[in-house]
């Protein structure tokens, strides 16, 4: 999927390796999982409903609204 079509947009490069992951346990829609690397990944852009709870909390602002789609 094209990245103008997602919901939201997570920079990997800025998105360390974390532990507490909080994106994924505070997603109220379970959009987001576990994927490589220990890092977040949408399962299911149409679950997404650009709430911004993960974008809010992400600590180190890994993730954003995408403002195109």
């Amino acid at each position: 999927m094209d990245k103008r079509e997602l919901p939201i947009i997570i920079d990997l490069t800025k998105c360390p390796p974390c532990s507490g992951q909080i994106c994924i346990g505070v997603c109220p829609q379970g959009a987001l999982e576990e994927g490589k690397n220990n890092k977040p990944q949408l399962t299911d852009a149409s679950e997404c409903t650009k709430c911004g709870v993960c974008v809010d909390l992400c600590p180190t602002k890994a993730i954003t609204i995408n403002q195109s789609k």
